[in-house]
């Protein structure tokens, strides 16, 4: 299989992690609520966002880069905007039919981290669709625990009274922290085919090395599994204990499948799925360590090319 080309990737599996606080719901007064997420059956379950999945994914592809010139002047300093931010984005000069192909062109061009993780341009108005995916990390039923801890900030003299009248914080005080622990489903879909391609007029963009910015996603992957970051780290940073799941790669124009992790069998699921679909393969791990066996190995797979595809098409006929 090493010869086929990737076309789309998704990554199913669960991971346990013990003692953290990676997503809270937020503060009301001195306590910290933990994420609470509802279930199809109403059941409720532990959660961690998507969004700060994502988050950490596209911090790390900024991280891993060897070269910041692969991304555009704000994203060369995380800036949330990204192109929305880039005066040659927005001062793109063109036609008004041809206004969002240019400007979407000159983003795409100008950044790697626009590319793979999508951006929201005001004007010209250009909207780009992330090509990395995350759903909610959701504990399985019945398979997480929480506490609450009371912790204290201590000051060698409590609060005066001259303190209080005039209105200056506590050296001194309470709060409570949430600490959960469990076996966590995780999902996410990696659409490389997508990579350099104009979603306007539906071309690839001259002079983008698509390989280069594939290879920088899936190294992205590897650091966001090997130690998942979020709210609290400093204080809760997670004891992983076991990752095992399914990569699922689609060599063909046809969409990668996703079955939940919540499922007790959903390796066995995506195994019969796979069989009975043509280009699909599933490659089961059992660690950390295999999965990054298996990135290695897709990295130096070639890109599905969707003008290709289209040209051999038109060939047949």
């Amino acid at each position: 299989m090493a010869g086929n080309s990737v076309f789309e990737i998704s990554i199913l599996g669960r991971s346990v992690w013990n003692l953290h606080s990676l997503n809270n719901e937020g503060t009301v007064g001195n306590v910290s609520e933990p994420r609470t997420v509802i279930l199809a059956d109403g059941s409720k379950s532990d959660g961690i966002s998507g969004e700060m999945l994502k988050h950490i994914h596209a911090q790390n592809v900024w991280l891993v880069a060897t070269d910041r010139s692969v991304f555009c002047e704000p994203c060369q300093t995380l800036q949330p905007q990204k192109a929305d931010k880039n005066p040659d984005v927005t001062g793109v000069k063109a036609a008004r039919a041809k206004l969002a192909s240019e400007g979407m062109n000159v983003a795409i061009a100008a950044c790697a981290l626009c590319d793979l993780h999508g951006f929201l341009v005001q004007k010209p108005t250009i909207a780009r669709a992330s090509t990395v995916e995350f759903g909610w990390a959701v504990a399985v039923r019945n398979g997480f625990h929480r506490d609450i801890h009371l912790h204290a900030r201590h000051a060698v003299e409590g609060r005066t009274e001259g303190q209080q009248e005039a209105g200056e914080v506590a050296a001194q005080m309470i709060y409570h922290r949430p600490t959960r622990s469990g076996t966590y489903a995780l999902a996410s879909v990696f659409q490389p085919w997508r990579i350099g391609l104009n979603e306007v007029n539906y071309e690839y963009v001259a002079g983008v090395d698509r390989e280069a910015r594939y290879r920088l996603a899936i190294e992205a992957y590897k650091a966001t599994f090997a130690r998942t970051d979020g709210a609290m780290t400093s204080t809760r940073l997670p004891h992983p204990e076991a990752f095992e799941g399914v990569v699922l790669v689609s060599s063909r124009n046809f969409p990668v499948p996703v079955t939940s992790p919540l499922q007790d069998d959903y390796r066995e699921k995506l195994q019969q799925l796979s069989r009975a679909t043509e280009g699909l393969e599933p490659q089961p791990f059992n660690s950390l360590t295999e999965l990054y066996g298996i990135l290695n190995e897709l990295a130096k797979r070639p890109l599905f090319n969707l003008q290709l595809a289209r040209s051999s098409k038109r060939e047949k006929k």
